[in-house]
């Protein structure tokens, strides 16, 4: 079961539950697979045009943590059983959760301080 307080997300497919997060090293793994910073992997997710690749590979570094198991075309089958919408509301929401608003401020501003 996901842990919403850890930055966890829940997927269920069928008959399984697939716990999705964006953990320090699902990132790296993340940034190691398009060779771009996750600024840039986010940006490619939010483009009008996103690339099925891109929601692929952030399906996949989602997943890591919990299931690594699973590799690039093992994410693209749940991602298909799943349904594209569900698929990306859950990428979406791990997103989010790796990167919780800081009382207002940007992170690297209140690290500065």
């Amino acid at each position: 079961m996901a842990n919403v307080h850890r930055g966890q997300v829940s997927l269920a497919v069928g008959d399984t539950t697939y716990t999705l997060s964006l953990s320090t090293n699902a990132l790296c793994d993340l940034e190691d697979l398009f060779g771009k910073n996750v600024t840039e992997v986010a940006a490619l997710l939010g483009a009008d045009n996103v690339s099925m690749k891109t929601v692929r590979g952030m399906f996949w570094a989602a997943l890591q943590d919990h299931h690594p198991d699973v590799d690039l075309k093992g994410a693209g089958r749940i991602i298909t059983d799943a349904g594209m919408p569900a698929a990306m509301e859950a990428i979406g929401k791990a997103f989010k959760a790796a990167f919780p608003e800081n009382s207002g401020s940007h992170p690297r501003k209140a690290a500065k301080a």
